[in-house]
């Protein structure tokens, strides 16, 4: 199988707060961003009181706009688009400044309408997240859109509601009357009404309320996306939030994270527990796609995959041999590991799991061997490919440890990403790479000769009389380890 021809796309975001330039390199269903730059703009600063684009920022965006132009010729990006959204949408100057943004720019600036931003949002976070269920909300600087994922009954439209920080600055300073005015227009959402699954959080300001209650919990793994929040996490920053409008101590503490968007942590923060009460949601997951990802999908007429096998390739920057690798050894170990117990939903959800570990199986064969193991882990555990959890991430990290140190030790924060039967896991197919990868000499054609599986309580590598030679001492030592991790006995044949 061929690798997907890598393309460049650019998207300038104009929104309310900031304006923003995202170049990506997409492969497949992957979309890896490559250079992110914004100004904090303030087009729609003070416009709840005047009804139009603050003049400072219209200033400030129109120069931001002037230097992304010339980047963009720079780095010889020819598809790229530039949106707006609700304040320019809203403002009663809106349509002066789309003339003089366009302009600068030399091509027209797409106005989004509040149901394009959720429909676009939404499939943002359909790129990012393996089947999502529930609803996502993106919040921006003057309002929230909100649509269902995954959810056949209800509304299939989405929906914008003017619960930005911008657009509530006259109460963003008193909490009681925040909520108040919070629940009663979410009261009015048909998409929030009988909602279920999880709210998938979209926006700058839930990013950084995600990073808020990362350190509160300590939590070890510092990558947003798909980082999930139970209510009662949410419950504990909301009550800090709150407090730092009284608190220096309260505020000191939240400014560590965001100082620019501190002021926003307690609206930020009210919104999305009365979302989660509201709907009934299980919990909040972090999505650091939306509209920005939505509309690239879209310019680049892109299909709706599962882009982790992609974005693995990708980022990883794997060559044709080491994808036919990949593959040949995923087929190699596959029927190994089977029957066992789902780790994550379903068999199909753990093979997915799977074939992305082996996927990077080749990736650190450049690096030193002293640190190569390590290195790996890294890589794995934090690289920006999206679709999946942090437990399903910490899994692939800690199989491609092993894959390369036979007894290779998780930091100790990592070892709570996963469950004990998600770690065994990992460690058999860690081993399992390390056997096919020695046996073959990173060899696809030769791993689709072998068979690997289990014969009651044996493991059993099978190869032709053809390769009986590749049999050497470490091939029958790495088979005893594997076959030891997974509680079985070793054997070879040759057929």
């Amino acid at each position: 199988m061929t690798i997907p021809q890598p393309r460049q796309a650019g998207i300038i975001d104009i929104g309310s707060n900031s304006v923003r330039l995202v170049i990506c390199d997409v492969l497949g269903a992957s979309i890896l961003q490559s250079f992110n730059e914004k100004v904090m703009a303030g087009l729609g600063e003070g416009m709840s009181k005047t009804g139009r684009l603050s003049p400072q920022g219209v200033d400030s965006a129109l120069k931001a706009l002037s230097r992304y132009r010339a980047i963009l010729r720079a780095l010889n990006v020819e598809t790229w688009q530039a949106v707006a959204t609700a304040a320019v949408r809203v403002a009663s100057d809106g349509q002066d400044f789309l003339k003089q943004a366009g302009k600068v720019l030399g091509r027209p600036v797409r106005l989004l309408s509040g149901e394009d931003e959720a429909r676009l949002s939404a499939r943002g976070v359909d790129l990012s997240i393996h089947n999502p269920v529930g609803v996502i909300g993106d919040l921006g600087g003057s309002s929230l859109e909100l649509k269902r994922l995954g959810i056949s009954n209800g509304p299939q439209t989405g929906e914008s509601l003017m619960l930005g920080p911008l657009a509530l600055g006259d109460v963003i300073s008193d909490p009681k009357e925040l909520r108040r005015r919070v629940r009663e227009a979410l009261k009015s959402s048909e998409i929030l009404a009988g909602a279920s699954g999880r709210f998938f959080a979209v926006g700058g300001a839930w990013r950084a309320l995600g990073r808020l209650v990362m350190e509160l919990e300590r939590y070890p793994l510092h990558v947003l996306q798909g980082y999930q929040i139970n209510p009662g996490q949410i419950a504990r920053a909301t009550k800090l939030c709150v407090d730092s409008l009284s608190n220096p101590a309260a505020r000191q503490q939240i400014e560590t994270i965001d100082k620019r968007r501190a002021k926003y942590f307690p609206m930020a923060s009210i919104l999305i527990e009365e979302i989660v009460t509201q709907g009934s949601f299980e919990g909040v997951t972090i999505s650091a796609t939306g509209v920005r990802e939505g509309v690239l999908h879209e310019l680049l007429e892109m299909k709706l995959e599962d882009p982790l096998t992609d974005g693995v390739i990708a980022y990883a920057r794997l060559d044709q041999n080491q994808v036919a690798f990949g593959r040949a050894l995923h087929d190699f170990i596959a029927p190994a590991l089977a029957p066992q117990p789902d780790l994550f939903g379903s068999p199909a959800a753990d093979i997915r799991i799977e074939r992305a570990a082996c996927m990077m199986a080749d990736s650190a064969g450049r690096y030193h061997p002293d640190h190569r193991a390590e290195m790996a882990y890294d890589q794995a555990l934090r690289a920006p490919y999206l679709g999946v959890t942090h437990p399903e991430r910490a899994m692939i990290a800690y199989a491609i440890g092993c894959r390369y140190e036979k007894d290779f030790k998780r930091p100790a924060e990592h070892v709570s990403l996963t469950t004990e039967m998600q770690a065994d896991r990992a460690r058999q197919v860690g081993l399992l790479m390390r056997l096919g990868a020695v046996f073959s000499g990173r060899s696809g054609p030769i791993l689709r000769r072998a068979a690997l599986r289990r014969v009651d309580d044996v493991l059993e590598l099978e190869v032709s009389r053809r390769d009986a030679n590749m049999i050497s001492e470490t091939v029958e030592r790495r088979l005893s380890q594997a076959a030891g991790q997974m509680r079985l006995k070793p054997r070879t044949s040759v057929r």
